[in-house]
């Protein structure tokens, strides 16, 4: 466990939470767990967070919201639309592997909650920031089309190709390091070479 000693308790809760909703999921954790680890009482939980369901949904949001921010950041440059999906591609590999658990996290609640799927559509699908991503991200690959610098691939599949190449390479990783008995080393090696062959395999897929 981190050191918090330092930061704000309300921090140290959702960071210490954080933690083990990753690893064991929203069910299996408790505030008393929370508290516990942290080092405080359940009521200052409480105080801070009022419900188990109010920490998870923050923390929920703040990873989807990351996740996606990836895309805007991306959208904002003005390099061409190969190096920008380079960038998106890399900028959410390196996003993944600060946090190999979140598509772990991310999945079981998106396919075991179906509140949790009307949650994320009400938040983020529908929320016109979030909807103005992809408006400009199908304008940019729609523009790319019309100049036959694009193949005619729907912006949508784009960028599920993008995502579940990307989020399988680390559900993959717990099989990939202990049934090959690969070190820590060989697990970044290994995630640097998924990146650069992602990136070849969607860009390839592109081209017209």
């Amino acid at each position: 466990m981190n050191n918090y000693e330092n930061e704000p308790m309300e921090l140290r809760i959702r960071e210490v939470a954080q933690q083990l909703f990753f690893r064991q999921g929203y069910a299996a954790t408790s505030t008393t767990q929370i508290a516990k680890e942290v080092g405080c009482t359940q009521a200052l939980v409480h105080y801070y967070y009022r419900t188990k369901e109010n920490l998870f949904r923050q923390i929920f949001l703040e990873q989807v919201e990351a996740a996606l921010n990836v895309v805007g950041r991306s959208l904002a440059s003005e390099a061409s639309f190969e190096d920008f999906l380079r960038s998106a591609i890399s900028l959410y590999f390196d996003a993944l592997q600060q946090n190999p658990r979140l598509p772990f996290f991310v999945l079981e609640e998106l396919v075991s909650n179906p509140e949790r799927r009307k949650y994320l559509r009400k938040n983020f699908v529908q929320k016109p920031s979030y909807a103005m991503i992809y408006m400009q991200f199908d304008a940019r690959v729609k523009a790319e089309q019309q100049a036959g610098r694009l193949a005619k691939v729907d912006s949508f599949d784009i960028m599920m190709s993008i995502a579940s190449l990307t989020v399988f390479t680390f559900i993959s990783l717990p099989m990939y390091q202990d049934l090959l008995a690969q070190t820590d080393e060989q697990v970044k090696q290994f995630i640097a070479h998924r990146k650069a062959e992602v990136t070849r395999l969607v860009l390839q897929g592109l081209r017209p």
